[in-house]
């Protein structure tokens, strides 16, 4: 990643804080975009290394280096797509592409802007609109209640799930958020019966300046996420995890097999957490599996921007916790129908007049 940072007089002295000026650039990106951005690039490493591809093409023929590399990227993109990857998750492929060559290789990023590059994103937009992909179903007040009690059981992930489904749901989140959290991300409330969630980094606050989302108790235990929280804690307590003494360990570490917990975060937390919420809602009888492809993580801030408005929370008080500034788009999240206005006691918030 030097290449762009050459003393180009070589009497010079040689510059001795190049790997702090490296990292400096590099936290131009918040870290939850630096993790993001690894894992797209871990994934396209191992379908080069599957084809035996270099990522920089060798050759002395530097304008056919280019044009293979750009050929290379393409391929890869065109490959997730045709895998079910959405035009969000292929674009941000892209960037992290961008991000590494714009340190390392500066001819290649240039080669990632041509026209080649913009006409195939150009194209891939318009054949995902055409595809008209549905929104993610939220759930419904008693789909709630069916889930959570499916996993009233004892196991560390059935308890590790109820929280973070009935949190998710309550703060709004993106799965990344959710991955990102810690232990010492939760804090007692104080002006409320319940707690603080500190979100460090989002996809509408890149610079990192954080935002506390509170969560409140709910009236019906069954649906309480502090509850549902506090159990949670309570087993990572068990385990020897607390935010005393381990306050960077994440919120909701990686469960694999019998092994127990990991001290790791979920990788993929989209992929990870749609899995979980379909395969659970298969699980509790709620949907059929084919049924079950209408929910993904994203399920989760759709259930909360839905239930809150019909319970007649002002669309400004919503916002506040899902962190949008258009209200097009956060209307956009609603899905509302006739049959399920009469759940009015979501938030045990009172109509709007």
């Amino acid at each position: 990643m030097t290449s762009m940072l050459v003393t180009p007089n070589t009497n010079a002295a040689p510059v001795v804080n190049r790997e702090a000026i490296i990292s400096t650039m590099a936290d131009e990106v918040a870290t939850s975009t630096q993790k993001a951005y690894a894992q797209a690039m871990r994934t396209l490493r191992a379908f080069y290394a599957e084809r035996e591809w270099d990522f920089y093409p060798n050759s002395s023929d530097a304008p056919k280096d280019a044009s293979l590399f750009v050929e290379h990227v393409l391929s890869y993109l065109r490959h997730i797509a045709d895998q079910g990857r959405t035009f969000s998750t292929v674009n941000k492929t892209l960037a992290a592409v961008k991000n590494l060559t714009s340190f390392e290789n500066p001819p290649m990023y240039s080669a990632l802007h041509a026209r080649p590059v913009k006409s195939f994103m150009e194209g891939l937009a318009r054949q995902t609109r055409a595809h008209d992909p549905k929104k993610a179903q939220a759930f419904t007040l008693e789909e709630l209640s069916t889930l959570y009690k499916s996993l009233s059981g004892h196991t560390a992930r059935d308890i590790r799930d109820k929280s973070l489904l009935s949190l998710g749901i309550a703060t709004a989140l993106r799965s990344q958020s959710i991955a990102d959290l810690t232990l010492s991300d939760v804090t007692p409330a104080l002006s409320i019966d319940g707690v603080n969630i500190r979100v460090r980094f989002s996809k509408t606050d890149q610079q990192g300046r954080g935002t506390y989302i509170p969560v409140a108790r709910a009236k019906k235990k069954r649906l309480d996420p502090v509850v549902a929280l506090k159990a949670w804690l309570a087993v990572l307590s068990a385990f020897g995890y607390t935010k005393e003494t381990h306050p960077d360990f994440p919120l909701f570490p990686t469960i694999r097999g019998q092994r127990g917990i990991q001290a790791s975060e979920m990788l993929h937390p989209s992929v990870a957490i749609t899995e979980m919420v379909r395969s659970r809602l298969v699980e509790a009888e709620i949907v059929s599996t084919a049924q079950a492809a209408a929910y993904s993580s994203h399920s989760l801030r759709a259930t909360f921007i839905t239930l809150s408005n019909q319970a007649g929370v002002a669309e400004k008080d919503i916002a506040l916790v899902s962190g949008h500034k258009d209200m097009n788009t956060l209307r956009s999240y609603d899905r509302t129908t006739a049959e399920q206005s009469a759940q009015s006691d979501y938030l045990n918030a009172k109509r709007a007049n």
